[in-house]
């Protein structure tokens, strides 16, 4: 008898012990179900602020569309320091070291190279390499009046 009591209380264990695994998987299953609905909900939230910020962007670009343009292509406007250096090489009318234009301009070498490289780019300075072995100088630079736009040759010239 007690065998049989025995294979009864596995029997019971076994069933509570899958009653009680169901209640787990359906309260683990209801769970996921609630956190799915809450993503579903805060991915509809996100794709209304979407929507509003597409709108936003679209309104945007209309504007800058419709803005006319400030300056016509080649006409730009440049920075005083620019200026300054470009005004520097144009009344030395010469080639010139980026030293030499640091020291006319007050600008540090390093900063004045930098300029001259971003004037040489736009054809407003040229640039020859140094081939006098008593200047300790890789490159000479010397302005390109032709080159510039007549505002900004008139910026530059202005009492020369």
């Amino acid at each position: 008898m007690s065998n049989n009591i025995h294979i009864n209380l596995d029997v019971y264990w076994t069933h509570l012990n899958s009653t009680e695994t169901i209640f787990c998987l359906e309260n683990a299953l209801s769970t996921t179900e609630e956190m799915l609905k809450q993503i579903l909900e805060e991915q509809k939230k996100l794709g209304v602020l979407l929507g509003r910020q597409e709108e936003r962007i679209g309104a945007i670009e209309q504007k800058l569309e419709a803005e006319p343009r400030r300056k016509e292509d080649g006409d730009e406007i440049l920075p005083p320091a620019l200026l300054r250096l470009l005004r520097a090489a144009s009344e030395l009318k010469t080639w010139a070291s980026a030293d030499v234009l640091a020291k006319k301009v007050n600008l540090s070498r390093n900063l004045t190279s930098g300029y001259l490289a971003r004037l040489k780019e736009k054809g407003y300075i040229q640039r020859s390499p140094n081939l006098d072995p008593s200047k300790p100088v890789r490159y000479l630079f010397k302005a390109n009046l032709e080159k510039l736009p007549e505002e900004i040759k008139r910026l530059v010239t202005r009492g020369n």
